[in-house]
């Protein structure tokens, strides 16, 4: 099959051969009519149109390559593993479609390796779940300019783009389902509510979590920090709580499984609520995955050099409603 070139769009289109490549390589500085960028757009789609990323990294100075690099260590549970993999696969997706080479880098989370950083030249990198001590560690080793965007990872430098979920709201939201009168009967009921959460490397996001929990009157007694399943165990034999509200679908889906608690809430973390398969449980999902918001960032960053003076460096994806 004859690999579609700009200019099979452009006689198609009736545009000059220039004006598609503005469009296709999104060049800023031409003053090209919105409907005319759309008919270009949705032509190199119907023409199954492949960008050369060789040229179009000359043209523009970029190599078309996207880093994901993902932290984890050898104990890292199994929950933890399927909430990387759910956002890895998305990232992927979304940038092979887009027309970038994406290179995906596991680091160790206690000591990583920053050798492959130094050798690639990356258009910009995603770094999910970062040690809040090693971050900067591994941010010096990129260009300036080179957008670095957090996922699931919270930093005081307002320099760098974060995503992370509004866990806040998904709690209030979670205990409204919780409870099964009103607001005023969860307060005197509240003893027999726990909270259930993964943990995370960066423990600045630990802390944001603890943090939202805290300010809606509960203790630290009652929040579990699960890194091993036989941590449940405790919880279990306890009988002290009658609802848990549980951050991580995979991690409720096993808990589900050991029929502890009269009610379950689960917040899905994972993009993954199919996997919750007692009828009674409560699910919270948000209205995008972290991938989607990440991937929109970059493009931005990219594309819109303005975008990196924005003040707005914290990006808290709301519930679905």
């Amino acid at each position: 099959m004859k690999k579609t070139t700009m200019k099979d769009i452009a006689q198609k289109a009736n545009v000059s051969i220039a004006t598609v490549s503005y469009v296709l390589n999104s060049v800023n500085n031409q003053t090209i009519p919105e409907a005319t960028r759309k008919h270009i757009l949705q032509i190199a789609k119907e023409l199954h149109y492949i960008p050369n990323l060789t040229a179009r990294s000359l043209a523009k100075k970029k190599t078309g390559l996207i880093g994901i690099l993902l932290n984890k260590s050898s104990h890292t549970p199994y929950w933890k593993r399927q909430g990387y993999l759910a956002v890895v696969e998305s990232l992927e997706k979304l940038l092979t479609a887009a027309g970038y080479h994406t290179l995906l880098l596991s680091l160790n989370a206690e000591k990583p390796s920053l050798d492959i950083i130094v050798e690639r030249e990356l258009d910009a990198a995603f770094l999910i779940d970062v040690r809040d001590e090693t971050f900067y560690s591994i941010s010096i080793n990129f260009t300036i300019g080179v957008p670095l965007i957090l996922i699931d990872s919270k930093i005081k430098d307002k320099m760098f783009k974060q995503i992370f979920y509004n866990y806040q709201e998904a709690i209030q939201v979670a205990l409204t389902k919780a409870d099964d009168t009103n607001s005023d009967a969860l307060k005197t009921s509240s003893e027999e509510v726990c909270f259930i959460m993964e943990n995370f490397n960066n423990q600045s996001l630990v802390a944001h979590i603890l943090q939202g929990i805290h300010d809606l009157g509960f203790s630290r007694d009652h929040i579990f920090i699960i890194d091993d399943l036989h941590q449940l165990d405790s919880i279990s034999q306890s009988g002290s709580y009658k609802k848990a509200i549980v951050i991580n679908e995979f991690l409720g889906n096993h808990i589900e499984k050991m029929n502890m608690f009269d009610k379950l809430t689960v917040i899905c973390t994972c993009n993954c609520p199919e996997i919750l398969v007692n009828k009674n449980t409560q699910v919270i999902t948000f209205k995008e995955d972290k991938s989607t918001s990440a991937f929109s960032i970059m493009e931005n960053l990219i594309n819109h050099i303005d975008f990196f003076k924005q003040s707005n460096n914290i990006y808290s994806i709301g519930v679905k409603r």
